[in-house]
């Protein structure tokens, strides 16, 4: 094997697909967290007119302070992470495309 050989017949990996998945379920979990977060919200409405008490309200407010909060705070997270994906993507499809050429070239000539 000669040096060109031997440099040129390893793999660049650049997995386009990896990165699209990663972006559809980053999307994926996030509408996810935002319908958990939506049908604990309609709960706590619905226990809210049976705990009509001090102790009650307390509760309701507490779950949603703390447990809707966090929800929203994790979903705001995720829709981030998948937006910050989805610009990347797009502004690396250049690169992509410039190492598939690459891959050929290099293909072509050994």
């Amino acid at each position: 094997m000669n040096f060109i050989e031997a440099v040129f017949s390893k793999d660049i990996v650049l997995d386009e697909e990896a990165f699209d998945r990663a972006v559809s379920e980053f999307e994926d979990l996030s509408g996810k967290l935002q319908n958990l977060r939506d049908e604990i919200d309609r709960t706590l409405q619905t226990l809210q007119s049976g705990f009509d008490t001090p102790a009650g309200r307390k509760f309701v407010t507490s779950c949603r302070n703390n447990l809707i909060k966090s929800l929203e705070n994790q979903r705001d997270v995720l829709k981030h992470i998948s937006d910050t994906l989805q610009r990347s993507r797009q502004e690396y499809s250049a690169v992509f495309q410039e190492y598939e050429s690459l891959q050929t070239t290099i293909r072509q000539a050994i």
